[in-house]
């Protein structure tokens, strides 16, 4: 199973974004939209995860949830990866955030799990450039220009909400594309 950790933004904070990026254009063939239902903010991409590594993993991501807080966030903005990936800015508190990412990759190398290696930069993916993997540079050229659309985002913001929980998904690959909630708990700061 490939599996990661999310915090999902509410239902009126994702109509508010699905109404701005209407405005952004959806023709071009190099872009692959993401699908609203699909939305998130990872924590920590898990990979492939063993089925016998489940259990505990969700008991442990269940007290590491509890030891947090909710955690007041907006989306705002846009930016790219390497003009690979078009996405929304995370705003609010972005610190706590962070430790609490930290925190579910800490237990999930606990838990023997391997979790990539790289600094936490919160964000909404909302598109990704076709044919090219996530760790594939792409020229500022090509094969299509992402910066309009950043440019076009640089205005975008909704308002604050308070996340509440974290989730656990499994990537779905057949017959389309989808991510299965398999856990979600509690951020209760006990």
């Amino acid at each position: 199973m490939r599996l990661f950790v999310a915090v999902v933004p509410p239902r009126p904070v994702l109509l508010e974004l699905r109404a701005a990026i209407t405005t952004l254009p959806h023709n071009d063939p190099h872009l692959r939209w993401e699908r609203p239902e699909n939305w998130h903010i990872t924590l920590a991409f898990l990979g492939e995860v063993p089925p016998d590594s489940l259990a505990e993993l969700q008991e442990s991501f269940g007290r590491a949830a509890a030891r947090n807080a909710p955690i007041e966030l907006s989306l705002a903005g846009g930016g790219c990866f390497s003009n690979r990936a078009l996405w929304a800015g995370v705003q609010g508190d972005v610190a706590r955030l962070g430790r609490l990412a930290e925190s579910v990759s800490s237990v999930a190398r606990r838990c023997r799990v391997k979790v990539e290696d790289k600094s936490f930069r919160p964000h909404l993916t909302l598109a990704r450039v076709r044919g090219v993997s996530r760790t594939a540079r792409v020229s500022a050229t090509g094969p299509v220009d992402l910066q309009p659309y950043v440019d076009r985002m640089q205005a975008f913001r909704t308002p604050r909400w308070l996340v509440g929980e974290m989730d656990l998904f499994a990537s779905v690959d057949f017959p389309v594309k989808h991510y299965d909630r398999l856990s979600h708990w509690p951020l209760t700061g006990r």
